[in-house]
């Protein structure tokens, strides 16, 4: 329970282990925790134990030629399309969804030999940091079940920070990636832009992206989180490249090796960057990041410090970017198709726990329904794409950015609520189109995971990566949740 997905495929291989002891291994993990976690929200059991079996008999008989990830069990993103199973996205209009193919992301994972074991909670519509939802309710946090996992993959985070999933599909457009990685202790990687497909991603079907325009392409990242680091690179080269319906994909990324040579290398580091609306940075994650810059210095990188106020914009690029390109506010998507939505009224219900959505998403929705402005956002874009280029000239060609991924570890439930922006530390790299990892670095007194954010520049992902396996081997890397 505590190999990675290239140990497990390995010793499938050898016959050290079949792939149904594999897999019922991990059911019977998910079945211990869960009922604490509400991570999982609807499982596949059935067809990966008769999926398991068929590896089981086939391995048996010719262990050549087997893919990478053959009997490797793992999870996915209820907002991802998965044949047979519900893709909600958290919201009562899409409870009784339930798709008949599978996203890009979810089909290259089967054809690399990995069996799915079910789908993970989201927020509502994807949208906050919390994952809480009217269909499937709260997920709550392995390392202490009264904090959040964070959101939006949020599920996954759970699972995999307890042991009960190897590797798992998520997607990241404020840090929805790297925030539940962050808070539950695991590995979690935000491709660079145009790098994995978005096609079967909520609320996208198979023929949306031919429709769009560049412009209007979302800022939403697909990716991936791993309980070890060493399964980072494999699934960016499993999960990579276009496929006949993101047309924005590109058609053949080459990403360079992974490295271990860091004399001379540039190291960027922000132990306390300051966010317009977001909160200061806890000393105990701004230590981790000193920690991290020390070490690049003892193995000979240049080690230098970035002004804290360099990201202090990011915010409001943040929300600019996500205006320009959207089609469709939340408030429509919110409400579902054809009906009329009293924002008022359902925050009264919501107040007397009768609501049928959530309080974020409601707030957002009744700021669209007042502001009606048709605001011209290309200074903020152009102001978006000089920190882009600012930042990519203080990285050079090989250098990385150590920096939070939060300003505090794992949060109280509900808590988020009075400090909204603080997704800020990770949601800008987003818009920035880097890539961006985060590792465990251990944990804090009570308990809680804590974690660096490492940064690099465009298509350097295999730097982010070479990174997070440093970091694992320095300071230990996951430890297994016991909720």
């Amino acid at each position: 329970m505590k190999l990675s997905a290239l140990e497990i495929a390995s010793k499938v291989a050898k016959k050290e282990v079949s792939p149904t002891e594999v897999i019922e291994a991990h059911i019977a993990r998910i079945e211990e925790v869960n009922p604490k976690l509400n991570a999982m929200v609807e499982d596949d059991f059935v067809r990966a134990r008769k999926k398991a079996h068929e590896q089981t008999d086939l391995v048996a008989k010719d262990n050549s030629d087997l893919p990478p990830l053959f009997g490797v069990p793992f999870t996915v993103k209820e907002m991802f399309a998965y044949e047979g199973m519900k893709r909600t996205g958290g919201s009562i209009h899409h409870k009784n969804d339930v798709m008949n193919w599978d996203s890009t992301l979810v089909t290259r994972m089967k054809v690399a030999g990995a069996i799915p074991l079910g789908t993970t909670n989201v927020p509502e519509l994807g949208f906050w940091f919390e994952t809480f939802n009217p269909v499937y309710g709260r997920t709550n946090n392995p390392y202490d079940l009264g904090r959040t996992p964070g959101g939006s993959s949020g599920g996954e985070g759970a699972l995999l920070g307890a042991g009960a999933s190897p590797i798992g599909l998520g997607s990241d457009i404020g840090g929805s990636i790297r925030m539940p990685a962050f808070f539950c202790g695991v590995f979690g990687h935000k491709p660079s832009r145009y790098l994995f497909p978005l096609t079967g991603h909520f609320p996208f079907g198979q023929e949306d992206f031919l429709e769009l325009s560049e412009d209007k392409y979302p800022w939403t990242s697909t990716g991936h989180l791993t309980r070890k680091a060493s399964d980072l690179y494999p699934l960016t080269k499993i999960l990579m490249g276009a496929d006949q319906s993101d047309i924005y994909t590109m058609k053949n990324p080459s990403l360079d090796e992974l490295t271990s040579e860091w004399a001379g290398r540039k190291i960027l580091i922000c132990p306390e960057p300051a966010f317009h609306r977001a909160r200061g940075t806890d000393q105990e994650l701004a230590q981790v990041v000193r920690n991290c810059g020390k070490l690049f210095s003892e193995l000979g990188a240049e080690v230098e410090e970035l002004d804290p106020r360099f990201f202090v914009r990011s915010a409001e690029l943040w929300f600019a970017a996500l205006k320009h390109s959207k089609r469709t506010n939340l408030y429509e998507l919110l409400m579902g198709p054809n009906q009329h939505l009293s924002v008022g009224k359902e925050i009264l219900k919501l107040a007397v726990g009768k609501g049928d959505y959530t309080l974020p998403n409601l707030i957002v929705s009744l700021t669209e329904i007042f502001d009606k402005s048709k605001k011209d956002f290309s200074a903020e874009m152009a102001d978006l794409y000089k920190m882009k280029a600012d930042l990519d000239a203080k990285l050079g060609d090989n250098g990385i950015l150590l920096i939070p991924p939060h300003p505090r570890v794992a949060p109280k439930h509900r808590q988020p609520l009075w400090s909204p922006f603080d997704f800020i530390y990770t949601g800008i790299f987003t818009t920035l189109g880097n890539p961006a990892t985060v590792a465990p670095t251990g944990l804090n007194a009570e308990g809680m995971p804590l974690g660096i954010q490492i940064v690099a520049k465009h298509m350097k992902d295999h730097l982010t990566i070479s990174c997070a396996e440093l970091i694992e081997q320095t300071f230990g890397g996951w430890t297994t949740a016991k909720p």
